[in-house]
């Protein structure tokens, strides 16, 4: 399916603005609850999310017809910069949740084990 060109209208501008400015307040809402101590709601962010995606995707004639617009420019600046820290955001949990999920497993796996694998055991038979 190819995406048909669409003339330069600046009454279409209003559209756009605002799709950009839903998802950007989307991005800001789960930037502040990433920086929180509280659990965050991931689904409901990334429903959001999806939505303010599928908005821009609609719209997308509409904002490659306006790309040289200043404040169509602005607008996507500004979301690239919320999406860049938020990506850096998730990023850090993501890390944190792999690090506890880490320390977990090798603590079932420490206390399943009899050590009679261990390398400990192994070390100590040598000498």
């Amino acid at each position: 399916m190819s995406v048909r060109p669409v003339k330069a209208d600046p009454a279409h501008l209003p559209y756009a603005l605002g799709a950009i400015e839903r998802l950007s307040e989307a991005i800001e809402s789960e930037t502040r609850d990433l920086s929180g101590a509280a659990l965050v709601d991931y689904r409901a962010h990334s429903q959001r999310k999806s939505q303010g995606l599928m908005e821009l995707s609609r719209l997308e004639p509409t904002l490659a017809s306006l790309s040289t617009h200043p404040r169509l420019q602005a607008a996507l600046s500004g979301l690239v910069v919320r999406l860049e820290i938020n990506q850096r955001l998730l990023q850090a949990k993501l890390r944190a949740a792999r690090t506890i999920a880490d320390v977990i497993s090798r603590a079932i796996s420490e206390g399943q084990s009899d050590g009679t694998y261990s390398e400990t055991i192994w070390r100590e038979n040598r000498r």
